[in-house]
């Protein structure tokens, strides 16, 4: 769930896009240790669809398996130990610390806060998307929450397809939130309807202040800080519970009560980060190289429908309705990234 995306077909070439500017797979640095060398080489051959579908699967495959943790564990709770395993694996990767990407960190007060509050929406989004999924079916959440994104494009944007994709997706948003209120859980519904456009408003500003830092080059080291200091924040409301609440589980947990099971559990949310954030961030490195950022942005779009799918598996079935508010969804995206032919790095 970040600024993410599109389809493509093919490696290198984006229809429309002048030959000067296509976008190419960059090449894989020879100081590379073997391992990862045959990695990246491998990712560089393989048409960026096929990245992008393979991303989506993985990341609401967890997903959907953080469901089933929240049986042992509160959300709220759960979601603090998803973005503190992700800030640790970006620092670690990353090493902002070294003296040579230091230089590269604000050096005014106005730079820390842009760092600060891009990362503290990071959060935010992600904590509202775990309270949406745990009142709500996944596709439905992941559908609604584009409405950040889409709002955005309209702000900013000065043609018609934006004004005509925020159109569509209202449409759709307004016919998902219409059937699942009247229905039976409505209530709770009301409560992730509440979460994920929240999370959507936060994947918005994410998307604004993201831009502010990608200007300023080093982008993803001054990401991962502010990740870092988003988590800190979060760790103050949410951090002395979700320890306890892994020591001491709640009431009608099973397996996460049994001996061992808190390891267990630690395990399983360690692997949902893993899967959710930070191999996606990754693999996002090599996709915004090779395509642009309409293409970049279109990709995302398929999101809903990999999230449709998956819940299918874990006994989230959609109504006819449902279905076509997240087609609007998905068409709301394509119609208003499409024409954007600009590089996504």
């Amino acid at each position: 769930m970040f600024d993410s995306r599109v389809v493509r077909y093919g490696y290198a070439v984006t229809p429309g896009c002048p030959p000067s500017h296509r976008p190419v797979a960059p090449p894989v640095p020879s100081t590379l240790n073997p391992v990862k060398h045959a990695i990246l080489a491998t990712l560089n051959r393989v048409p960026v669809f096929l990245i992008v579908m393979g991303e989506a699967l993985i990341i609401y495959l967890a997903t959907a398996i953080a469901k089933v943790a929240f049986t042992q564990l509160d959300p709220l709770y759960a979601v603090w130990y998803r973005v503190g395993f992700m800030a640790v694996m970006m620092m670690a990767w990353r090493r902002p610390w070294r003296a040579a990407k230091r230089r590269q960190l604000p050096s005014d007060v106005r730079g820390w806060a842009v760092v600060a509050g891009c990362g503290v929406a990071v959060v935010l989004m992600n904590t509202m998307f775990y309270v949406a999924i745990s009142n709500m079916d996944m596709g439905i959440a992941v559908a609604i929450e584009f409405m950040g994104p889409l709002s955005v494009a309209v702000i900013t944007g000065r043609s018609w397809r934006e004004r005509l994709g925020i159109v569509i997706a209202a449409c759709g948003v307004v016919l998902l939130a219409g059937v699942s209120l009247a229905g039976a859980g409505g209530g709770h519904f009301a409560i992730g309807l509440a979460a994920i456009l929240l999370g959507g408003s936060m994947w918005g500003v994410y998307i604004v202040l993201g831009r502010r830092i990608a200007s300023r080059g080093n982008s993803l080291d001054n990401l991962c800080v502010g990740i870092a200091i988003g988590w800190l924040l979060q760790t103050i409301v949410l951090g002395p519970g979700a320890v306890a609440h892994v020591i001491h589980p709640k009431a009608g947990a099973t397996w996460a009560a049994a001996p061992g099971g808190a390891w267990k559990l630690l395990a399983v949310l360690f692997l949902i980060s893993t899967f959710a954030s930070f191999i996606p961030y990754m693999t996002d490195q090599i996709v915004m190289r090779r395509t642009t950022s309409g293409a970049f942005s279109v990709m995302q779009s398929i999101n809903p429908a990999v999230a449709v799918a998956i819940g299918l598996a874990f006994g989230e079935i959609p109504s006819v309705w449902e279905c076509v508010g997240v087609a609007c969804v998905i068409a709301a995206v394509i119609v208003t990234f499409s024409g954007d032919q600009s590089p996504a790095d």
